[in-house]
């Protein structure tokens, strides 16, 4: 039986021609990463949080968006940039999730190019 208020939830994002930015939660642990389909191949995975009792993250919770170039794919939790993923440069930020009231990422060279 799964502990209350522990969910498993994948949602997504398509990206680039034939890429995904997916966010996963496996009732453990919450990721980021991108996703090719047709390759079935994972790359670029960007851990987020270790669920805890002070962290209930569910899935109406996290959107995963892509900036408007399409280079940077990122997770919003509670409505805070989490983690992003820039293609262009291989670069990969997080501010790490412990509680709601962790701070977003706020670096405006990061969150450049987002609709948030």
């Amino acid at each position: 039986m799964e502990p209350q208020g522990v969910s498993e939830f994948v949602t997504e994002a398509v990206g680039p021609p034939g890429l995904f930015g997916v966010f996963e939660d496996d009732g453990e642990t919450g990721y980021l990463y991108l996703y090719e389909p047709g390759g079935r191949e994972l790359f670029n995975h960007l851990h987020i949080y270790d669920r805890s009792p002070s962290l209930p993250v569910q899935e109406q919770d996290v959107r995963v968006v892509w900036s408007n170039e399409l280079t940077k794919c990122g997770v919003l939790i509670w409505g805070k940039m989490r983690g992003i993923i820039n293609l262009a440069t291989g670069q990969e930020g997080r501010v790490w999730l412990e509680s709601r009231n962790t701070p977003g990422i706020g670096d405006a060279e990061w969150l450049k190019g987002f609709p948030i």
